[in-house]
């Protein structure tokens, strides 16, 4: 019930995104070239590309949630990492592709835009932005889900950048009544440059988390640790000869991998075998979560 609970709530925010996302870049684009500003493109040019990743990762949240199949025997979480860090590596391109730009049109000496209509896009686009954005951030928190995460830090770049173009825009009318308006030319192409290094920060995070999990790397500290601690308390109870664990994390679901050497295989029948399995669940995979557990028992060393 929980997973399906799960499964609905991520699919929910997600068709919002996409909705919110097609309505962003249209806009975006089309004022972008009416009122001749970079930084708006730029705003446009992000929302359609997450238009693309927010489909994609739509997609995947509903793979994520089927059982595993003939084709993916390990089930498809996966997928979910894999999708995050293609999103990364995405928006760290336009963050790219926006830095150059501003730096060329400032070599160029910069734009002129028309302000009004440039000053009521930025206002509409930052409310909206935000507004999707603390939406799915509450709706993460409350279902756990990496991939409505980072779906949700796209649009609070996305809300960054508005509000920093809504604030760029009021320098401009500021400097027309301070009588500096020669520098209003390089204010669209200095807030491209620097919401492209600042918009840069937030994929570099998405990227240093989900790799890890891409990586099959072991899991942070904490639950790294736990696990250890659970589990040498159940071989000293239990008087294991010794054992060995593997342990990673792929999306939502934990991997973890227990050989045990027993001493003599005659003290060792299925029966305690799997009275040790079902402690080990008890203990370790019920606290986790979504776990695909194996635990092989051995007489031989060669095998841990």
């Amino acid at each position: 019930m929980a997973s399906c609970r799960k499964s609905s709530s991520e699919q929910l925010a997600l068709r919002i995104s996409l909705a919110g996302t097609v309505l962003m870049a249209a806009s975006g684009l089309g004022m972008g070239f009416y009122v001749n500003s970079d930084a708006i493109l730029l705003d446009g040019l992000f929302s359609l590309l997450s238009m693309g990743m927010t489909g994609l990762t739509l997609y995947t949240a509903h793979l994520v949630s089927r059982p595993d199949d003939d084709v993916f025997q390990f089930g498809y979480s996966h997928l979910e990492p894999l999708i995050s860090v293609v999103n990364g590596l995405i928006i760290l391109a336009v963050c790219g592709f926006a830095l150059y730009g501003g730096i060329s049109a400032m070599a160029s000496g910069g734009t002129q835009i028309n302000l009004d209509m440039a000053l009521t896009y930025a206002a509409v686009s930052t409310l909206f932005s935000f507004s999707i954005y603390f939406a799915e951030r509450h709706i993460a928190r409350e279902v756990d889900s990496e991939l409505v995460r980072v779906d949700s830090q796209e649009w609070l770049v996305d809300g960054i950048l508005s509000t920093t173009i809504l604030f760029g825009f009021l320098l401009v009318l500021l400097l027309d009544e301070l009588g500096y308006n020669q520098w209003n030319a390089y204010v669209d192409p200095i807030l491209v440059s620097s919401l492209a290094i600042a918009a840069a920060m937030l994929p570099l995070q998405v990227l240093r988390r989900n790799l890890k999990e891409v990586l099959l790397m072991a899991p942070d500290n904490r639950v790294r640790q736990r696990v250890e601690y659970t589990l040498a308390n159940i071989a000293r109870s239990q008087e294991f000869a010794d054992y060995s664990c593997h342990f990673s994390k792929s999306g939502r679901q934990y991997d973890l991998e227990i050989n045990i050497l027993v001493e003599d295989s005659h003290d060792w029948p299925l029966e305690r075998q799997d009275r040790i399995r079902e402690m080990i669940h008890r203990r370790l995979v019920r606290p986790l979560g979504d776990t695909w557990l194996s635990v092989s028992f051995t007489s031989n060393a060669k095998w841990l």
